[in-house]
């Protein structure tokens, strides 16, 4: 299981705010979890302070991540992983943004990646943690 872990809480601008990022733990029964510790995708630098919404699937070759990190706003980032349990982040490989304008042109966030009749598909929110909307985009093969 992936999950999110906050580390501590600074005061910015005034007012409180978390930090947290995204960890691992495992189950023999999804009942009892063995959690050590271990960081899957943790801060790329000092401004960047949530980190969350793991999305995970397991491909012929790897483990893929989609997930949530923010530091002035939300972005989605990607990471790759060849046991599960250490991950590389590959923010840069993530082919998706904000657009110029409309209901996603502030923030995308939270992504579920899912695979659908040999497609696969991705459900985000946008501007305002999705108040104004969600989208579904579709990995264009062979880019």
């Amino acid at each position: 299981m992936w999950y999110l872990s906050c580390t501590d809480w600074r005061i910015r601008d005034g007012k409180p705010e978390h930090r947290y990022h995204i960890k691992y733990a495992e189950s023999p029964d999804g009942i009892s979890w063995e959690r050590e510790g271990i960081v899957a995708i943790d801060y790329s630098d000092e401004t960047e302070y949530a980190i969350s919404r793991p999305s995970v699937i397991r491909d012929k070759d790897c483990w893929k991540m989609w997930y949530s990190f923010r530091g002035p706003s939300y972005r989605i980032g990607y990471a790759e992983s060849h046991d599960g349990r250490q991950w590389q982040r590959l923010d840069a490989e993530c082919d998706i943004n904000v657009s110029k304008f409309g209901w996603d042109s502030e923030m995308i966030e939270y992504p579920f990646v899912f695979d659908h009749a040999g497609d696969r598909y991705m459900l985000y929110n946008g501007n305002g943690y999705g108040k104004t909307g969600f989208g579904l985009a579709v990995l264009e093969q062979g880019l």
